[in-house]
């Protein structure tokens, strides 16, 4: 295929040296304890779009993953000056999604495997017993002291966080947070993340003697666009001229025949929401109340001003007449399990984070499919892999600041 296949001939020639990078790399990092990763799969292309350091799939991974996560969860506790004796996962505040609910099912009972014990619950939340597919669920009083953070009326060693954090930072002294405070969205920029990426793909680049746009998505962050002006629409109306400019020219370069167009992305934000694509600055120019609604809208009703634009990488994976995007979920600073958004639905443009989208393992793949992504899985966990350093960079950004 145009752009990515004298690529791939070198990422697999030098596949020894990569992953020498890549451990070298993990060496200098605070190693996350997990982490989720969407890509798009050009064919010609191949990068992560999106990551979460707060991932609420677990429960849609392969079963047969789950001691080998449990396996490195312990690990990464291991390499604490503490082991944990008591955690308390802490996860959203919300309880009415059915398959939000089994993902917090599933990392307890991942957690469970450690041998540590586990609790469950928020200071929001009251006592409760909550059914799910894959188990009951229960939810224990919290109570958040100036000392101390106690759950079913004991103190914890430790808060595992399974919530975004989007409205804000936990406000707890005395006891860890994992991932820390400052991954939440209330800090946290998509933007920082992928600049970290690109200079990441940019040394493998060095490395194989590659483009490194072909592993690494073209992104650019525009700051204040308060969208209701029109000077501001404007000034974002330029950028995305140069962005798309940039992306025409290296569709020349490496002989790809397509329109290049852009994703508008809320720079803090999940879900899928905030997020527009767009072929022509005009589009920005000539926003309807409704579009404009929907790009400024974030989770909990927060407006947004600062955008992430970041170039649209389709993806040429069919199974079963539906477009297919991987996600591949890490455990101790590594990418090790894999499950697929797949919708009949939508184009091989769209954005696949949507109610209609469906998760389905390698099992479910149609043959073809299967092999094509077979053949590509190395790449797939190459790309998700230097993401995951990159959100390790991230953690380092915060280190010499102080705690929000």
């Amino acid at each position: 295929m145009a752009g990515l296949e004298d690529a791939l001939f070198s990422l697999l020639e030098k596949k020894d040296e990569i992953q020498y990078w890549l451990d070298e790399k993990r060496k200098n990092i605070p190693l996350p304890i997990y982490g989720s990763f969407d890509i798009r799969d050009a064919g010609w292309k191949a990068v992560v779009v999106d990551s979460n350091a707060f991932p609420a799939g677990f429960n849609n991974l392969d079963p047969e993953d789950h001691p080998e996560l449990s396996f490195r969860l312990k690990k990464w506790f291991e390499n604490l000056d503490n082991f944990p004796k008591r955690i308390l996962l802490w996860p959203e505040a919300h309880t009415r999604n059915p398959g939000y609910l089994e993902n917090v099912r599933l990392i307890k009972s991942l957690l469970d495997r450690t041998g540590i014990e586990v609790l469950v619950g928020t200071d929001l939340l009251n006592h409760q017993n909550l059914l799910t597919s894959l188990g009951d669920l229960s939810y224990v009083d919290v109570d958040v002291t100036d000392e101390m953070v106690l759950a079913d009326g004991k103190s914890v060693d430790m808060i595992f966080l399974n919530a975004d954090l989007s409205d804000g930072p936990l406000h707890v002294s005395g006891v860890d947070v994992v991932p820390s405070n400052h991954m939440g969205w209330h800090s946290r920029s998509k933007c920082r993340h992928f600049e970290h990426v690109s200079d990441l793909v940019h040394e493998v680049g060095d490395l194989v003697g590659i483009d490194p746009w072909l592993i690494g998505p073209w992104g650019f962050i525009s700051r204040g666009r308060c969208l209701e002006d029109i000077t501001c629409r404007e000034r974002l109306a330029g950028e995305i001229h140069e962005g798309l400019e940039f992306i025409s020219k290296k569709y020349k370069e490496h002989g790809i025949d397509s329109q290049p167009s852009l994703f508008i992305k809320n720079d803090k934000g999940t879900y899928g929401l905030g997020i527009l694509r767009i072929q022509s600055p005009d589009e920005v120019l000539n926003l309807s109340k409704r579009k404009m609604n929907r790009l400024t809208y974030a989770k909990g009703g927060k407006d947004a001003e600062d955008f992430l634009l970041q170039e649209a990488v389709p993806t040429f994976i069919r199974s079963n007449d539906s477009v297919i995007e991987p996600v591949g979920y890490g455990v101790n600073g590594e990418v090790i399990s894999w499950f697929y958004r797949s919708n009949n639905k939508h184009g091989v443009l769209d954005n696949l984070n949507t109610p209609s989208t469906k998760f389905i393992l390698d099992k479910d793949l149609s043959e073809k499919a299967s092999l094509e992504i077979h053949a590509r899985k190395w790449l797939h966990e190459l790309v998700a892999n230097i993401s995951m350093i990159a959100m390790g960079r991230e953690d380092i950004d915060h280190q010499s600041s102080p705690e929000e």
